[in-house]
């Protein structure tokens, strides 16, 4: 997969939720749960400390490539047992061993392979294609954050989920912050154009 070469915590049975969704560490993603094998995984997420795998569906199957979640709240409670939960990243995942079904629960379950989010280290290069970035777009007081990491940066452009999963899937820190780094630049050109069309139709 990527990132270090060091042998990395393995947890194993963890439930698994496989989405067309990739969440990275720090952002917060809302779920509406209704088949019944993930109202069982709902129902059992206490005892796996709140948290369980989403691992990435591509073209249809599902990837090792996976963030690791924990319930952030719940949102909503429907009388036939659906509910609507937020949930936040902490964690990228390797997922090991996929099993379709638990023995005495309906949902998948697996080992998965959590690899450390701080090991991507953000380039002076993306920090400063970033904070030109910010004066165009986001606009914020970076000077209140109490550092802007690779994660942050990612979080705060709008990549997609494809996006997010190419960015995880390079082989290394370097390729993590070289594509990071393209995505960046992309859209800030694209923000700047926008920016020069509509002062454009608006003075003419």
């Amino acid at each position: 997969m990527m990132l270090n070469k060091k042998e990395q915590p393995l947890t194993e049975n963890l439930p698994l939720f496989p989405l067309a969704i990739m969440i990275l560490p720090g952002e917060t993603r809302f779920l509406h749960i209704f088949e019944q094998r993930y109202k069982n995984l709902f129902e059992d997420i206490k005892q796996f400390e709140n948290s369980f795998c989403i691992p990435f569906v591509l073209e249809g199957k599902n990837s090792q490539t996976g963030s690791l979640v924990k319930l952030d709240r719940v949102l909503a409670r429907y009388p036939s047992g659906e509910v609507d939960i937020a949930v936040k990243g902490i964690d990228i995942v390797s997922v090991r061993t996929f099993n379709e079904e638990h023995p005495n629960r309906l949902y998948p379950y697996g080992d998965v392979e959590t690899l450390n989010k701080d090991s991507v280290k953000a380039t002076n290069e993306l920090l400063k294609i970033f904070e030109k970035y910010n004066e165009i777009v986001l606009k914020l007081d970076l000077t209140k954050y109490t550092g802007i990491n690779f994660y942050l940066i990612a979080n705060s452009i709008g990549l997609s989920d494809l996006e997010k999963y190419d960015l995880l899937n390079r082989e290394n820190e370097k390729q993590m912050n070289k594509t990071l780094l393209n995505y960046v630049r992309l859209k800030t050109i694209l923000a700047q154009q926008q920016n020069a069309l509509h002062k454009y139709y608006c003075l003419n």
